[in-house]
């Protein structure tokens, strides 16, 4: 039986309260970020809007110019030239365009390259919170936990499992959109599988692609259940938008937090008792690596 999204929101709160302070700084790094990305996104489509109206106020006070035509005997033609005038008005429309379509360009790397860092920062965020769940008094050391995936031992295997995921969802993206999104929703699990998997069992010849596998398999007939939450939060980032992007210093816990509880009420500890047991009897019906 599975918590409703409900339920898992509500986990979250409780976990994080009395943490809330501790739970902002853990995530200080991937909220400012998306604030600069939020405040970035804004002005780059206020001035094309400013642009545009500006434009079109100057081109509705012009007027409108008719091509030159000239008069041959009884008939008129159209000769095909432009006056200065209506060149003007076409070299005008064309930096418009041009500069609409380099701020939506600029906007959408910014945009893609925030989402990057963001998913790679909330990795350590994460893990920091699965552990909370299971032992409630692990205290928050924001700097220390919110990097901790930079250490040695798990920065080439997570940074690979980053790269798979996202090399995969663009190529089913490419088919269409919603097969890339599910693909997402599919690979989503695979850093706690990760996490659960190297601390209680030998995975130093576990391939990158293996936890991605995995996370398949976990998340058949559950891939709704993590829309359906990721959906429920809304509400929550238009709220954030319209204050500038500041209400993500505690939108990102709480999300952060809720994911968290989705995996360990997803998974059941699986992971830690099975990856324990077959380290010693070589058993790994559990898994499919």
């Amino acid at each position: 039986m599975f918590k409703t999204s409900a339920t898992l929101k509500r986990d979250a709160k409780h976990m994080l309260k009395g943490r809330w302070k501790d739970a902002i700084l853990l995530n200080i790094v991937p909220s400012l970020l998306k604030v600069f990305s939020v405040w970035i996104i804004s002005i780059v489509l206020a001035g094309g809007v400013f642009l545009a109206l500006v434009l079109g106020s100057v081109i509705t006070d012009e007027g409108t110019v008719s091509p030159r035509t000239e008069q041959v005997g009884g008939d008129i033609y159209d000769n095909g030239d432009l006056e200065g005038d209506d060149f003007d008005s076409l070299l005008e429309e064309s930096e418009d365009n041009f500069v609409n379509s380099s701020g939506n360009a600029g906007s959408s790397i910014w945009s893609a390259l925030i989402s990057i860092l963001i998913g790679f920062m909330t990795i350590g965020i994460s893990f920091t919170f699965i552990e909370i769940y299971r032992d409630p008094t692990r205290k928050i050391t924001p700097m220390a936990d919110q990097f901790r995936m930079f250490n040695g031992k798990d920065f080439v295997p997570l940074f690979l499992i980053q790269l798979l995921m996202t090399v995969f969802t663009a190529l089913w993206s490419m088919l269409f959109v919603i097969p890339g999104i599910i693909k997402s929703y599919s690979y989503s699990q695979s850093f706690y599988i990760y996490k659960d998997l190297s601390e209680h069992a030998e995975t130093t010849s576990v391939s990158a692609t293996s936890y991605i596998t995995e996370s398949r398999a976990l998340m058949n007939g559950h891939k709704g259940r993590l829309f359906y939450i990721d959906l429920s939060f809304i509400g929550w980032h238009i709220v954030c938008w319209l204050t500038l992007g500041l209400g993500y210093f505690v939108l990102y816990p709480y999300i952060n937090a809720t994911k968290a509880a989705f995996y360990r009420d997803l998974s059941k500890d699986r992971y830690t008792a099975a990856a324990a047991n077959a380290t010693n009897t070589d058993e790994a019906e559990w898994t499919n690596f």
